[in-house]
């Protein structure tokens, strides 16, 4: 049955995973964790990035390639839905840690912390679908300044990894007057040169939806992270199959 209108991502995926869980029957657990790779065990298994982590850096996915894809051979109709199944069951996982890592926790009162909402979302390139993760905080330390009223700014994290650029990392920092200010870091250096080719396209792009743009930089490398990647939360869980 066809979910029904105004269902949700959650609500979409659980009714995937049902009808696919359905079709498979009982090899419905063997199939989802092969990662679709059917009964060859010699197969590599997908590099998928760790989950989410409040607090953490954003990091993009690159295209997974189809199983198969460049097989002489047709790929079975059961392999093909054993990964759906797979990738459903992990994105069902992924969207309650995504809603873990943004919901305040019992001790949120004492860490105040920033708020901030996280997501991924999904981008069509050259070699299939990767995955962008997007983070939108309030920056409430924002220097401004003297003597004027504290601006308000939001800071937004972007990672993605689409070729041929490769792994991106863009920070957006908006403030009062929709006034913009990008940086760009790229981890390869053709990356950073396309990007370069680009800033130009880039500055109208924000011009054009009426920014106003106070600069573009570009770097090779990672973004600065004001958090520390290695210290979690006592209460935090991950799955690292996810």
């Amino acid at each position: 049955m066809p979910p029904a209108a105004g269902v949700d991502l959650k609500g979409a995926l659980e009714v995937l995973r049902r009808e696919l869980v359905a079709w498979l029957g009982r090899n419905a657990d063997v199939m989802a964790s092969l990662d679709g790779a059917g009964d060859d065990a010699a197969a590599p298994r997908i590099d998928r990035p760790p989950p989410p982590r409040k607090g953490g850096p954003v990091r993009g996915q690159p295209a997974v390639p189809l199983v198969g894809e460049d097989a002489s051979e047709a790929v079975p109709t059961e392999t093909l839905a054993g990964r759906a199944l797979g990738e459903a069951e992990r994105s069902l996982s992924r969207v309650f840690l995504h809603q873990a890592a943004t919901a305040d926790g019992r001790d949120a009162k004492a860490a105040q912390p920033t708020p901030a909402l996280m997501l991924e979302i999904p981008i069509a390139g050259p070699n299939g679908t990767s995955v962008a993760q997007l983070r939108i905080e309030r920056d409430d330390h924002a220097p401004s300044e003297p003597g004027a009223p504290p601006r308000r700014v939001f800071q937004v994290d972007i990672a993605f990894d689409i070729a041929p650029l490769g792994p991106v990392a863009v920070r957006v920092g908006l403030m009062d007057g929709r006034r913009v200010a990008v940086g760009v870091w790229c981890e390869s250096d053709d990356g950073l040169v396309r990007m370069e080719a680009e800033r130009e396209n880039i500055v109208l792009g924000l011009e054009q939806e009426g920014m106003v743009v106070a600069g573009v930089d570009l770097h090779r490398g990672h973004p600065p992270e004001g958090r520390d990647e290695t210290a979690a939360a006592a209460s935090h869980r991950l799955d690292l199959q996810l």
